[in-house]
């Protein structure tokens, strides 16, 4: 965000105090992340929305209509930035800005991957022109997960044209995660081909090296991708900093990474100047128990960094990775007027947050009264698959008395492991085995509706009839695991004439549904709401014997074909490694 003429020259003046300021903090402990400081009796002044000065008095900036906040036994910090996350799915982005920004969120960089695997550059657009209605400051990145891989997924790219067009944007900060690094290291030419695209217009490239080490870490690094947030151990941390990585620790919904990785770290020694602390998306249930970039921050902490340190880390080091720190990321002459008040320090309790030197949130809530965006008409999830779906179509056939099928086994609520379990064909069919913990798995192809894809589970735990999402990691389709043909078959239909959501299905009853009638992506309601409907559903999987913390979790990442080890999409089992489908059926 370029400063005008105007405006600086007005800076200028306020600093001198020639023209009286709009706003003076005083009273407050500053943290200072430049320094790396904790300063007593400093004041800060602001004008036209950016910090004009900063020292031990602002006398000289006061004017008759200068607004003065008194901070007095409380600290002064920039505002949070969350270098890396996903705010495009169970809650609309508005919503989820609403959610954090009482945590002392200011600014974010997130992914516009959900948007644009369901409505393409069309989606991308919509994304944009949400989070512009609200103030915290959203620098988007371009999806490389649609799709994440053209062999193995159904999801449609955007074109080489598009990609150009948007990155024109100035709202645009780059490339999103490239979580296909496989094709990198092989050097496919339409990657490397957007990367040039990025790097020619000075903007940055995210990266998602889950799995990789030595040669093809080096590799990736070579082609200009400059950060990872897939760390999950403390040696995994150390390969990507002494790489050159900006290194960013993962505390959020679907991985919590911080005692693994930072732990480690510290007791290494290391310097800490190129770490980021980010969430990597943070559902709605989970701002309600824990908060946000303020709990990142606390996690930080209780593992061993300083407040001041994990607070730079969160705040000057993503903006200066992102090429953005002249404007966010501190408090200083000339950068944008964007700061938290903290009740505590060592617990990082945000009393108010303010953007552009405006109150937007105060005592645990948005201030922000901005109204979004409207979607046009017929966003739902569109798949060719014709309703009602039947218990027919739920069924896998097969003539010999018993097989042998793939499995899909969770390791955690991320990981998978093939494995080859031999089954019983009762009555010509190969059904689930709730005694074995074996589920059935049916996805449905966006692009062709001739008949479900099928797969195994194993290690989910839950005796249930049905479970369904359309909120799938990066397919964004339908996806029914379950014990019952025909409670399948109608959450299937439930879900496809709702346009999408999640819900549970057991002896022909319905348990529980969310409805997410743009695209299958997110609901319309409030983030509050969401959350607690998210929160009942978790909490049925457990009462019904789910082994993980958040088992739909579990069947979101079913579909994200560059972790291991087997997945599944609309175009069967594929093992990540080998970037391959494999038939379900194994000899």
């Amino acid at each position: 965000m370029s400063t005008d003429k105007e405006t600086i020259q007005r800076l200028i003046r306020a600093s001198m105090g020639e023209v009286k300021s709009d706003l003076v903090v005083t009273g407050g402990r500053l943290i200072n992340v430049y320094s790396g400081e904790v300063l007593d009796g400093m004041e800060m002044a602001v004008s036209a929305g950016r910090v004009c000065y900063v020292g031990p008095s602002a006398e000289h900036t006061r004017g008759e209509e200068t607004r003065i906040i008194d901070a007095r036994d409380r600290w002064v910090a920039p505002g949070f930035i969350d270098a890396h996350t996903h705010i495009g799915h169970f809650c609309r982005p508005f919503e989820l800005l609403q959610a954090y920004v009482p945590h002392g969120a200011t600014a974010l960089m997130a992914s516009c991957d959900e948007h644009t695997v369901a409505f393409g550059l069309t989606g991308m657009r919509l994304f944009l022109d949400e989070v512009a209605s609200h103030p915290v400051r959203v620098y988007t990145l371009i999806s490389m997960a649609a799709p994440q891989d053209p062999l193995l997924c159904r999801t449609e790219s955007l074109s080489d044209q598009e990609v150009a067009e948007i990155l024109r944007d100035p709202r645009v900060l780059g490339l999103g995660e490239v979580v296909s690094w496989l094709r990198l290291t092989q050097g496919d030419p339409d990657l490397l081909a957007r990367i040039d695209m990025t790097r020619e217009q000075g903007k940055i490239v995210h990266g998602h090296t889950a799995g990789a080490r030595d040669r093809r870490l080096n590799a990736i690094a070579a082609a200009s991708v400059s950060s990872c947030h897939e760390p999950i151990n403390g040696e995994d941390a150390l390969a990507r900093l002494r790489l050159g990585y900006w290194t960013m620790l993962r505390e959020g919904s679907f991985r919590q990474d911080l005692e693994a990785t930072l732990k480690p770290l510290l007791g290494a020694g290391v310097d800490a100047g190129r770490l980021i602390l980010v969430t990597d998306g943070m559902a709605p249930d989970d701002v309600s128990a824990h908060g946000h970039m303020d709990h990142v921050i606390r996690r930080a902490v209780e593992c061993g960094l300083s407040p001041v340190r994990a607070i730079q880390a969160a705040t000057l080091h993503p903006a200066t990775y992102s090429g953005l720190d002249q404007d966010i990321g501190g408090l200083a002459p000339g950068r944008l007027a964007d700061f938290v008040l903290l009740d505590d320090l060592e617990t990082v309790r945000v009393g108010a947050t303010f953007i552009g030197g405006e109150l937007v949130a105060e005592d645990g809530e948005s201030r922000v009264a901005a109204v979004p965006p409207s979607f046009p008409d017929g966003m739902g999830l569109k798949t060719a698959f014709r309703l009602p779906v039947t218990a027919d179509d739920m069924r896998i056939r097969c003539e010999a008395p018993r097989a042998r099928v793939r499995v899909m086994d969770l390791v955690n609520q991320t990981i998978t492991r093939e494995r080859v379990v031999e089954v019983a064909c009762a009555g010509g069919v190969i059904s689930a085995d709730v005694d074995s913990d074996l589920l059935k798995v049916a996805v449905f192809d966006r692009q062709e509706g001739f008949s479900p894809v099928f797969g195994f589970i194993r290690g989910l735990g839950t005796d249930i009839g049905a479970v369904g999402t359309t909120v799938n990691l990066d397919e964004y389709t339908l996806l029914v695991a379950g014990s019952s043909d025909y409670d399948m078959a109608y959450c299937a239909n439930l879900l496809l004439e709702a346009g999408g959501g999640a819900a549970l299905v057991d002896k022909g009853r319905i348990l529980q549904e969310i409805p997410f009638p743009i695209g299958g992506l997110f609901s319309l309601e409030p983030w509050r709401d969401v959350g607690r409907e998210l929160a009942a559903v978790q909490q049925t999987l457990r009462e019904r014997g789910a082994a993980f913390a958040k088992p739909l979790y579990a069947l979101c990442f079913l579909t994200f074909v560059t972790l291991p080890e087997l997945r599944i999409t609309g175009r069967g089992l594929v093992r990540a490694k080998e970037r391959e489908i494999v038939p379900l059926l194994a000899r």
